[in-house]
């Protein structure tokens, strides 16, 4: 007699009913007047806790609230406890009409994490135990709880990008769907325009009229709230970088900052401070450029991507798109990794499958780093809390968290790289990638020399390795 191998289902659903399984019990310490307990189990995980949970859903409430009654939120919202400046899109203010207000973030925010939490039963489930751990680790992380706590509206967004995700996989009416899901996100929030990069696995005449709709889209949003964005774009916060925030100018600008310290009073300072900002952020971004060439060159590497399942790399190169563009577009608040949660199965499903061991390392490195890089706030408050307790003189306390802060920049600029690497490979695998260089040779190749060179580099494309749902997108 056969046994029941249960596995696959303590594989698949591990990871959210153990974040359920937290979620219903902090809700249950919090609604009985546990609420100390609740707060130190929050600053154990690296979270400063505001006074009530889901400030962040009570705020984007408030500022319905206050446009009910007429009020500007753009530069301060007096609904709002903080009376923080609402930036987000002016479209969040067209469905004010609902009815509700700041009494209701409560349930809506409990409301709104349960679902959150219920969707990652929809990611592909992890094969092994290694696997099953980091999965694991990466759902219960600091970023994952800090989001949840606040009910910050980028897990909506998060929901949003799975949803096109899984429509891609179905007919073009469906992935039109998950098209229309993707923009309706972007309008929202405006960095989640990234999930439409999707849109590069139509044929190029579907790519094109998708393409034009979405620009159309985008510039009508463009023209009714003109006023509203020059207003709410400058106020899109920044902060300083030894914190949770995460963002391509974080190292650059403050070795900027200490070169023009170190210098000062010297009149020379502060353009010696920004020539010092701007050759670093050179130099790093053309250390990726670099590294990008050198792994897309790793034959191996863009073969076992060509060998994940439609969903998993779908997830990935959605994921990778995400962060990598949050990364260079400014600084992003640490909640905002939990679009890593997209990326990590595809990492570990192309390592799992890897024919060659250099490629399995980097996969299973890039995977654990991401978990590291998902905990790191509550590492980094643990060590800042050693170092207090610790008495270290203030020089030496200051130059261990930069050191600490150095490593973590490095890590993001590395795992950046990857992702890079992983969306570039996507899109040369593209028709519409084929079809330029198809346009290239019959428009204008100046010379034989440049037809020639034209030609092999269309040959070497079309010898690539098809992504393995190539025919099924294009139905």
């Amino acid at each position: 007699m056969k046994t029941m191998d249960f596995r696959p289902l303590l594989y698949r659903f591990a990871a959210p009913a153990a974040a359920l399984s937290i979620f219903f019990a902090m809700s249950w310490l919090y609604g009985h007047a546990e609420r100390a307990l609740y707060l130190e189990i929050l600053r154990w995980w690296g979270i400063v806790p505001f006074r009530f949970p889901f400030v962040d859903a009570s705020g984007s409430l408030a500022a319905w609230e206050c446009a009910r009654h007429g009020i500007n939120v753009i530069r301060a919202d007096p609904c709002d406890v903080l009376q923080r400046s609402y930036s987000y899109s002016p479209l969040w203010m067209a469905f004010s009409a609902i009815p509700l207000g700041i009494k209701d973030a409560p349930i809506v925010g409990w409301i709104t994490d349960l679902l959150f939490l219920s969707s990652l039963a929809a990611l592909p489930r992890p094969r092994r135990p290694l696997e099953l751990v980091l999965v694991l680790a990466a759902t219960l992380s600091t970023m994952v709880v800090f989001a949840a706590e606040r009910a910050n509206p980028d897990i909506l967004l998060f929901m949003m990008a799975l949803a096109t995700a899984l429509l891609a996989e179905g007919s073009f009416a469906a992935r039109a769907c998950g098209y229309a899901i993707g923009l309706f996100a972007a309008l929202l929030k405006y960095y989640p325009i990234m999930i439409l990069v999707i849109i590069f696995r139509e044929r190029p005449l579907r790519f094109f009229a998708v393409g034009i709709a979405i620009f159309l889209a985008l510039a009508t949003f463009g023209i009714l709230y003109q006023k509203e964005l020059a207003e709410g774009l400058p106020l899109i916060p920044t902060g300083p970088y030894f914190t949770d925030l995460f963002g391509a100018k974080n190292l650059p600008s403050l070795l900027g900052q200490l070169v023009a310290s170190a210098l000062s009073p010297a009149p020379p300072a502060a353009l010696l401070g920004r020539i010092s900002r701007d050759a670093t952020y050179l130099f790093l971004v053309v250390a990726v450029v670099q590294f990008c060439r050198r792994l897309l060159g790793w034959a191996e590497f863009r073969a076992d991507l060509s060998r994940l399942a439609e969903r998993e790399h779908i997830l990935l190169v959605i994921g990778s798109a995400v962060i990598a563009g949050c990364f260079f577009a400014g600084q992003s608040i640490g909640y905002r990794g939990v679009y890593f949660l997209l990326v990590l199965p595809g990492l570990l499903a192309a390592a799992r499958g890897a024919q060659r061991r250099g490629v399995r390392r980097l996969l299973v490195y890039t995977g654990v780093v991401i978990v590291i890089l998902m905990w790191e706030e509550c590492v980094r408050r643990a060590f800042d809390h050693f170092l207090a307790q610790a008495a270290f003189p203030a020089i030496a306390a200051w130059w261990l968290k930069f050191a600490f802060f150095f490593v973590r920049e490095l890590a993001w600029w590395s795992i950046v790289s990857i992702l890079a690497s992983v969306l570039i490979d996507f899109l040369m695998r593209s028709e519409i990638w084929a079809t330029k260089g198809s346009l290239f040779r019959r428009i204008a190749p100046s010379s034989e020399g440049e037809a020639e060179c034209t030609n092999t580099t269309a040959n070497s494309i079309a010898t690539m390795p098809p992504l393995p749902y190539a025919q099924r997108a294009q139905s």
